[in-house]
């Protein structure tokens, strides 16, 4: 299997005479991908390795482009002239002519995917026959044991479909002890939260927390203040010392600082934001800053992002850090993939999104918590009560979360007098799916102008 190597020169030629599987024409246009959508870089250095490349200027390209991801470099043709030049290997693939050939293949993002998998066969297949010639080769000089040759025949035959066949199984008895490490922990800590709290007493008892691999969904209407609810939880879980990676595809990162700061100083936000401060609060407002800034929290309002840029960017953001979730503001904002047709189908698209995130929260081991807006039509059902069904454009989210919470409260005084509504300034948070335990209600009062929430009462129900 190959590594990062600078290809060695001549090897092309050897392989031609033997007629190894290749097709150079598949390589081209997965490259000219990677230089026309930085979306493709990420995927395409998942899905493939530079000796997959049967050209040597391929390989080189491609390990060029490798590199300049990792330093975080743009990746275009400009970019990409001037990284091959300072390596001395600009003339080897063939100039600037033949990158900026590549760069003009606007047709290759189409079937960018379906390429990919042309190299990743060939490559395959020319392993296999190294493999088997390895072999041939071995049987011819066998040693006196046979056992010897089937080990090592067999090591060979694994060491090429390994990257094929991911071996992903482990025995129940490696589940039961994780199964069995986790309830020691929890009953250690007298049945407290396991996972990242959210700080509202009721809710943790209710969810143990939020746990590493889970897809929490926060739904709500618009105005209900389900941002300003995710705030808290952030707020909340990094003063236990989680890092928290919060993904705002809605407000900028200063709105987000304007929230966070009002919250915790009580301070009215509609204050801060016209100058209206009382001596007393700019003291108040000083301790926050100084409170907040020992948080770790890491904030990204780029918008217009993608599933796979937020998967990558949440891999720098947590790299090495042992408590961790991530938050994302909010799923209907998501941009899906590049190249891809939908056919207009945005449930579809939502539910790849969705499905994403879910792969997300396994792949880093942290709880994602994902925003998403539920369907004006509850407006006209009779209490208003949300339900998982109204969760936008898409039923499946409902399916891939672990987690699903409901915001609810009445919008007026005279709402909130009917019997099947919460009270005025309450917000009911309501569990709606819990894989690991109960379902039921948790009122929270919001108090709107510091956009703090406070638990009143636990109404969690078997």
């Amino acid at each position: 299997m190959g590594g990062y190597g600078w290809p060695q020169s001549g090897s092309a030629d050897r392989g031609a005479l033997k007629g190894l599987p290749n097709n150079t024409e598949a390589e081209a246009n997965v490259l000219a991908a990677m230089l026309l959508s930085g979306e493709v870089v990420e995927e395409a250095l998942v899905e493939l390795l530079p000796d997959d490349f049967y050209r040597p200027s391929h390989k080189t390209i491609f390990i060029a482009m490798g590199g300049m991801y990792e330093a975080n470099t743009p990746i275009d043709s400009i970019s990409l002239i001037d990284c091959l030049r300072s390596i001395d290997k600009l003339e080897a693939v063939g100039g600037e002519a033949y990158v900026l050939e590549l760069m003009g293949n606007t047709l290759a993002l189409a079937n960018w995917q379906h390429h990919a998998k042309i190299v990743r066969r060939d490559a395959m297949l020319r392993e296999i026959i190294g493999a088997t010639n390895q072999i041939s080769a071995l049987a011819y000089d066998a040693p006196t044991d046979t056992k010897e040759v089937i080990e090592r025949a067999e090591s060979m035959l694994l060491s090429v479909t390994g990257r094929e066949v991911k071996s992903a199984y482990r025995t129940l008895s490696d589940f039961m002890d994780e199964a069995y490490a986790e309830a020691e922990e929890v009953a250690a800590a007298g049945g407290e939260v396991h996972g990242a709290p959210t700080g509202y007493p009721s809710l943790d008892r209710m969810l143990m927390g939020l746990r590493e691999g889970q897809l929490v969904v926060v739904g709500a209407r618009p105005a209900v203040g389900k941002t300003s609810f995710a705030l808290n939880l952030a707020l909340n879980a990094a003063a236990e010392g989680y890092t928290v990676g919060f993904f705002s595809l809605e407000m900028s990162g200063k709105e987000i600082a304007q929230r966070f700061i009002c919250a915790q100083a009580m301070v009215n936000m509609s204050n801060f934001r016209t100058g209206r401060i009382s001596p007393q609060e700019w003291g108040n407002i000083n301790e926050a800053i100084r409170e907040l800034g020992s948080l770790d929290i890491l904030i990204d309002d780029t918008p217009g992002t993608t599933v796979t840029e937020i998967r990558a960017k949440a891999r720098r953001m947590l790299h090495n850090k042992q408590k961790s979730l991530i938050i994302l503001d909010y799923l209907q904002l998501v941009n899906p993939p590049a190249g891809r047709n939908y056919g207009g189908n945005r449930a579809f698209e939502v539910s790849e999104m969705s499905r994403g995130l879910k792969i997300m929260a396994k792949e880093l081991n942290v709880p994602v918590i994902m925003l998403s807006q539920l369907n004006r039509s509850l407006e006209g059902r009779t209490g208003k009560r949300p339900q998982m069904s109204d969760l936008r454009e898409s039923g499946s989210i409902e399916q891939d979360a672990d987690i699903v919470m409901l915001l609810d409260r009445s919008t007026s005084e005279a709402e909130a007098e009917r019997d099947d509504r919460p009270d005025f300034g309450v917000t009911r948070v309501i569990v709606a799916k819990n894989r690991s335990g109960p379902i039921g209600d948790v009122d929270l009062m919001f108090l709107p102008a510091s956009t703090k929430f406070y638990e009143l009462e636990q109404h969690a129900v078997e």
